[in-house]
């Protein structure tokens, strides 16, 4: 994250809005200048990102997709915090060469092996690597060596083939690791901004479905704050089993007395589309949550490697893409994407894929790196009207063609997750019972 963003607090403010001209306009209008007769007021993105937020919000359908840049906004007062692609290849690269005295030989040699070269040192400490490319060499090599190998050969402890299941071992240890940094006391305000602001649709509109590529427990920990439920395909028993039928389960609170049933509000669906930290799968294959050191249960992720494809096809991940799809597809939906870069092909092609198709889907995309932060951080101020160009990895730009091209659907804003959590507006007409939760939450927020 830049120096730009670090310690910026989530505003609406921040966003900026591409205009149909391919410039990305500032949220407040732009008065006009008293010693100049012939200036006008320009009018800001306030009011039309508003309005197309409104549309969302009450959308029937109403979609999230939050990549490992909307974590970024938790903060822990330590010094553990949200990782990125750098800090899982340090990471990596400590876990294995932790019991050594001098060097990271270790690890870089195997480095060498298969990428060919090793990052250049700056200012006497090692760049980071690409980690995805790296383990995806290495498995692709140790497939390799596998299929040769002799039996002898795949199971000598100290031949090369055990040698690189190890490194592969530690590194994603270190993964695993690293993305643990939720606690009780982390600072999860924009993820509890969200799910305040959703929790109060109506009841009679499908449940506000979450999905993420994040491993954290940021939503989970925030929801549990708000005391707020989460259907998330796992069972309510005392092993809590995965099964997809439990995305079909709902929520009733039902009277002492009488027959009368009512759906219970602040209800969300949460899939979490690469597994998470707190997913083990036994060795009959049953996936539960857990988070024991059982050697025996074996973690439940999708590590950074190329074959994401691929894996999304085994089981859990299959059902949380296929209802990815699914929802993407249903009438009058409204997709809310923070902290996703488009870099896995395996969600971006259906997003797209919904958009050529979905007539009626609206599509509402966060994404700070769209404009330099030196353009950001002008003096004495950036231009009302900013002309960067448009976004160049291939699905953004895509979309930013068709903003350019005059499709209402689809809105690009420069910011951050808590940026637009910040403008969503909030729904009204709440129940009784969620004025109560509100009540209790600015107690609760006096106090501790």
């Amino acid at each position: 994250m830049s120096d730009y963003w670090k310690g910026k607090t989530g505003a609406a403010g921040n966003l900026r809005l591409l205009t149909r001209e391919g410039k990305w306009l500032a949220w407040e209008d732009q008065e006009s200048d008293p010693s100049d007769p012939s200036s006008k007021r320009i009018p800001g993105a306030k009011s039309r990102v508003n309005e197309m937020l409104t549309q969302a919000v009450h959308a029937t359908n109403v979609l999230t997709l939050l990549g490992s840049g909307a974590s970024f906004s938790a903060k822990n007062a330590g010094p553990t915090e949200a990782p990125g692609m750098g800090d899982l290849w340090h990471a990596a690269r400590e876990k294995v060469c932790e019991n050594e005295l001098i060097d990271h030989s270790n690890f870089d040699n195997v480095v060498l092996d298969a990428v060919g070269s090793l990052p250049p040192e700056e200012n006497g400490k090692q760049r980071a690597g690409d980690i995805e490319n790296l383990l995806s060499l290495c498995k692709m090599k140790l497939e390799l060596m596998e299929v040769r190998a002799k039996d002898k050969e795949k199971s000598d402890p100290d031949g090369p083939i055990r040698k690189l299941k190890t490194f592969i071992e530690q590194a994603e240890g270190a993964i695993l690791a690293k993305v643990d940094f939720v606690d009780q006391a982390t600072d999860l305000p924009a993820h509890r901004g969200l799910i305040q602001k959703f929790a109060k649709r109506a009841v009679d509109k499908p449940r506000v479905k979450v999905f993420t590529t994040n491993y954290d427990l940021c939503v989970e920990e925030a929801a549990s704050r708000l005391g707020v439920v989460l259907i998330d395909g796992f069972s309510h028993s005392a092993e809590q089993r995965f099964n997809r039928d439990y995305f079909q389960h709902d929520l009733v609170r039902r009277q002492t007395s009488g027959t009368k049933a009512d759906y219970i509000d602040g209800v969300f669906h949460l899939y979490k589309l690469h597994g998470s930290i707190d997913w083990r799968r036994r060795s009959d294959g049953v996936v539960i949550r857990s988070r024991a050191g059982d050697p025996a249960l074996k973690p439940v992720l999708i590590y950074p490697r190329s074959t994401k494809y691929q894996e999304a096809f085994e089981i859990p991940y299959l059902d949380m893409f296929a209802a990815f799809q699914a929802a993407l597809r249903e009438p009058d939906t409204a997709l809310l994407i923070a902290g996703f870069g488009f870099a896995d092909d395996h969600i971006s092609a259906p997003i797209w894929s919904a958009l050529e198709s979905n007539l009626s889907l609206r599509l509402i995309l966060v994404d700070p790196s769209f404009i330099p932060p030196v353009k950001l951080d002008a003096y004495p101020a950036p231009d009302h009207l900013l002309d960067v160009g448009l976004p160049i990895k291939k699905y953004q730009n895509r979309m930013a063609r068709l903003v350019a091209e005059g499709d209402p659907r689809v809105t690009l804003l420069n910011g951050r997750f808590e940026d637009l959590v910040d403008a969503i507006p909030a729904i009204t007409g709440e129940s009784d019972r969620q004025r109560l939760q509100m009540r209790l939450d600015q107690i609760r927020d006096v106090t501790e």
